[in-house]
């Protein structure tokens, strides 16, 4: 797999394009807690997560060629369906292959949009994701993270944080494959180096604290969570080495604090946020007299299945 270099100028680059489609969203004081925790609400981005951001600025750099092949991808939910908003935005064929087990509710969506829905078993999951099987493939591959055109438009985030809070000591954001937490690394570190950025996971998925500790890529053969946003359980050999490069740790957190997370967001915060999208808070509530002040947790996502929502906010 190729080295994946991404730059705080190919951030600042992608900005512009990533404008064409994707809203600036606020980052806001969590209330009660003094102005020393702030929320990064991606939850309210166009198609209600992050991915649009990256996704936009991945298909803008695609050339004729590319495009006439139409795209692809894997997914469980967010990439899929920002993928196939902006294939049918461009007028391209698209087709999503959904990870077994993937939320209902955010398959439809994806239908919705126009898109050719097949599902794919675990292990053709890892054989193309490990063994970059997706080149076969007739139609052009839109990777959902390790490719540096959807890192750097991730990273736009990052611009936002700093921009909104120039002062930011410490940012949390969720990590799956690691794209996101890449990019906006790259923002906030090329902005303000003295500032520390945390990926944080589930512990039923966590394969990036190995993946820190060796500089290698990891795999977690049975990942387990409710955040299957970031559920993948896989940090690829080029993530190993950026994220070895931009991250100051792993922070992790079990599905019974994310539930808790979610909770404590809506009812106190008036805040609708995915499992994966609560992550980051349920570390903050976990790790926060370790964490330097102010600190800014992502909300990376709000598509949850209302079932699950319902559930988690009766108590």
């Amino acid at each position: 797999m190729k080295r994946i270099d991404v730059t705080l100028r190919d951030v600042d680059t992608a900005l512009r394009v990533v404008r064409e489609v994707a809203w600036p969203t606020p980052t806001v004081p969590f209330p009660g807690a003094d102005e020393t925790l702030w929320l990064k609400l991606e939850n309210l981005q166009r198609l209600g997560a992050f991915k649009i951001r990256g996704v936009w600025n991945r298909i803008s750099h695609m050339t004729e060629a590319e495009r006439r092949r139409g795209v692809s991808t894997i997914s469980s939910g967010n990439h899929g369906l920002a993928v196939a908003w902006a294939a049918r935005r461009l007028g391209l064929s698209c087709r999503v292959r959904v990870p077994e087990g993937a939320v209902g509710r955010k398959v439809e969506a994806i239908r919705a949009q126009g898109a050719d829905v097949s599902p794919i078993s675990r292990q053709d999951l890892v054989d193309a994701h490990e063994k970059e099987a997706w080149k076969a493939w007739p139609s052009t591959f839109v990777h959902p993270f390790a490719h540096p055109a959807t890192i750097a438009g991730q990273g736009t985030i990052g611009l936002e944080i700093v921009h909104d809070l120039p002062d930011v000591r410490s940012v949390l954001v969720p990590v799956g494959g690691g794209g996101l937490v890449a990019g906006i690394g790259t923002a906030v570190k090329g902005r303000l180096p003295h500032a520390k950025v945390f990926g944080v996971q589930a512990e039923g998925a966590a394969s990036l604290p190995v993946a820190l500790r060796t500089r290698h890529s990891h795999r977690i053969d049975r990942p387990r969570t409710i955040a299957d946003g970031i559920g993948i359980g896989i940090i690829l050999p080029p993530m190993a080495e950026i994220l070895g490069r931009i991250l100051d740790g792993a922070l992790l957190v079990t599905d019974a604090e994310i539930r808790v997370a979610m909770r404590r967001l809506a009812f106190e915060a008036k805040i609708v946020a995915e499992p994966a999208g609560a992550a980051a808070f349920a570390a903050w509530t976990r790790y926060r007299e370790t964490l330097t002040p102010p600190v800014v947790a992502l909300v990376s996502g709000g598509n949850v299945d209302p079932g699950l929502f319902g559930e988690v906010t009766k108590g």
